[in-house]
């Protein structure tokens, strides 16, 4: 669960820029300036930062070889939040373009995903339907070994997507599929990630809607919203949401979600800092009677798990599958240096009733593992966890 909270960039920044960049003797100056009256422990944690400031220039002064430097502030932003929690963490350049795409639920591009074939050029392991690249017929397992009349066969993954990221006309492909060489003239254009996905079934007579949400990204929740339109325009009894192997993303999505189900006034989660705890509440009135029955599994993370303890427990829903990865912690991104980020904990979440899952996860009502047929050939007929959920809908 991410959130923007420019309070906390400028802190950060501030300190970042005072500790890397040799600015922090200005920094003291003004703090000193705004307070005259300061502290012996306040000056020591100055000198500490002052430390770190000393090492930076010893290390690019002193060392016997050249030192990037861009990498040596990385390394030690980086090493400041490895001490903390494992959700806490920093993401160079191509970290965060990738972190980007997947959370804006779109992007600039052809709609590949890739691998580095050392040698060899660049794997598609997936193409997104309706893209540019899906349009054209590029497939999963094809080598694109040359763009643009370009060979890629000494450059990695990192280059291709840069290089298609800056261009706006149409890019000459030459691919490698089962060791025949083909062209393909693709134009990059934006492109939607789908996030959600839907079916229905018929069981006894009773249509139960089924939404699978793979992550809470940006546009997530419109997304569901129109899946759910649909399912409900040709008629439903009963809905599964099956937020299995879901990691999380952004609590808003998950939330405007919550409000399409829930009734006004219920809490659909808190969250808890250093000061205060606040209840975010159902504001909408807006609200849906029929079952609903969520699938989880021990991937299913943040997001996903709020979504599952509010089903739980303000309607009384069947949770069905294995017990949550139990991820009960609040993540703020703040951007650093030229395109990094960094993503901060900084708050609890808890349940509508005030539990924190941290650690512990959420805990089915239906308890069933995913069967070896399934795991062997992934089909809905093989789905039992997914047939377990329908028939409790049902019931």
């Amino acid at each position: 669960m991410f959130k923007s909270n420019k309070r906390l960039v400028d802190i950060v920044i501030v300190v970042f820029i005072s500790t890397f960049i040799g600015m922090l003797s200005g920094a003291v100056v003004m703090y000193t300036i705004d307070h005259k009256k300061v502290k012996s422990n306040e000056y020591t944690e100055v000198s500490k930062i002052k430390e770190i400031d000393n090492m930076y220039n010893t290390i690019v002064n002193e060392y016997y070889d050249e030192v990037d430097k861009d990498k040596l502030i990385e390394g030690a932003i980086s090493g400041m939040l490895s001490v903390l929690d494992s959700h806490t963490s920093y993401m160079n350049k191509s970290a965060t373009t990738s972190f980007n795409n997947k959370m804006n639920g779109e992007y600039y591009g052809v709609g590949l995903e890739v691998l580095t074939i050392e040698g060899n050029g660049v794997l598609v392991v997936n193409v997104i339907n309706d893209s540019p690249a899906y349009n054209a017929g590029i497939k999963p397992n094809d080598t694109i070994t040359a763009i643009n009349g370009e060979t890629l066969k000494d450059k990695d993954a990192t280059y291709f997507s840069s290089l298609v990221a800056k261009t706006k006309d149409e890019m000459k492909m030459v691919i490698v599929r089962e060791d025949r060489e083909l062209n393909f003239s693709v134009t990059p254009e934006k492109v939607i990630i789908p996030s959600v996905f839907s079916n229905k079934f018929t069981i006894e007579g009773k249509r139960v809607g089924y939404i699978k949400i793979s992550i809470f990204a940006a546009n997530t929740a419109s997304q569901f919203s129109e899946k759910l339109t649909k399912l409900e325009e040709s008629g439903i009894d009963a809905l599964v949401i099956d937020v299995r192997d879901n990691s999380g993303g952004y609590l808003s999505n998950a939330t405007t979600i919550l409000e399409m189900f829930m009734n006004k006034g219920d809490i659909l989660y808190s969250t808890e800092s250093k000061t205060s705890v606040v209840d975010r509440k159902d504001e909408t009135t807006e609200s849906r009677n029929y079952k609903v029955a969520v699938l989880v599994n021990s991937a299913s993370a943040s997001a996903s798990e709020i979504l599952a303890a509010c089903f739980k427990e303000n309607r009384n829903s069947e949770i069905v599958g294995i017990t949550t990865y139990g991820k009960g912690t609040v993540q703020e991104t703040i951007d650093v240096l030229e395109g990094s980020k960094v993503k901060i904990t900084t708050k609890k979440w808890l349940t509508p009733k005030g539990n924190w899952i941290n650690g512990t996860g959420i805990t089915p009502t239906i308890n069933v593992s995913i069967s070896d047929a399934y795991l062997q050939n992934p089909t809905f007929d093989n789905d039992n966890q997914l047939e377990v959920a329908i028939k409790s809908v049902l019931n």
